[in-house]
């Protein structure tokens, strides 16, 4: 994302962060992709574990971390990084059911674990589609899908979650109308379940089921996302199952 300034007097200040890219992607991309990353490390994280995992040259990841630093949204104890303070006080705007977040995070885990996947759980905010928790084993092909981050409207997740809302007809942010009538199809036909035959990612596929509260209202999707071609076997039981597990550990709470 460029921005421009286009004040026609006083002294130019230089920018916190300056113009240029990390791994291809504008500075203050880069700088938002890197606090996701270190959002997801509760412990916090080194330098190199941060560079790997955000995908950002050390260097670069470096420059970024002092920059950050040096604003609040970053702080450094020892040889290890940590979401600051004033990240932490902006991020707590947004508040996922914290039952929810518990209900889910055992049967993601074993989901993921038993399938070889990456499986997430997500709800809608407003048309985003919001990841509550999310879990990968040791899955590296794909980067880490991070509580808080948001997934595009076309996955298999966004499809569940939009094609449920009140105003279902109504044509959802990155769809055409066509689009949105063929998904919405689709998932009727399925029963309220969206699979990714390799339309998002070449290589991955990815089913979607909706997850309910005990007395039926929908409030999330889980989703389990595999490398491979082809949906694998029994994927799509398997996702159901965990949904009906979540909905049940709703009960309890």
């Amino acid at each position: 994302m460029d921005a421009q300034d286009h004040a026609a007097a006083g002294p130019r200040r230089e920018p916190a962060v300056r113009a240029g890219t990390a791994n291809g992607r504008g500075v203050l991309e880069g700088a938002f992709h890197l606090l996701d990353v270190l959002s997801a490390a509760e412990e916090g994280a080194g330098l190199s574990e941060l560079a790997r995992d955000a995908g950002i040259p050390k260097a670069t990841t470096y420059r970024l971390l002092r920059q950050l630093a040096s604003l609040g949204a970053v702080q450094q104890h020892g040889q290890r990084y940590f979401v600051g303070q004033r990240l932490a006080r902006l991020g707590g705007s947004w508040h996922p059911d914290p039952r929810l977040r518990a209900a889910a995070r055992e049967p993601v885990r074993l989901l993921s674990a038993l399938t070889t996947t990456v499986v997430f759980l997500t709800v809608l905010e407003g048309d985003r589609v919001r990841v509550i928790t999310a879990a990968r084993g040791e899955i590296k092909e794909v980067p880490p899908v991070l509580p808080g981050s948001e997934l595009a409207e076309a996955t298999a997740a966004g499809r569940v979650l939009l094609t449920q809302r009140p105003d279902g007809d109504a044509v959802p942010p990155g769809f055409t109308l066509a689009e949105w009538r063929r998904a919405q199809a689709s998932v009727r036909r399925s029963g309220s379940v969206a699979v990714d035959h390799q339309e998002v990612l070449p290589g991955v596929c990815c089913v979607a089921v909706p997850v309910r509260r005990p007395d039926g209202e929908i409030v999330a999707s889980i989703s389990a996302l595999a490398v491979r071609p082809a949906v694998p076997a029994g994927l799509t039981e398997l996702v159901l199952r965990a949904s009906r597990e979540i909905t049940r550990n709703l009960g309890r709470t």
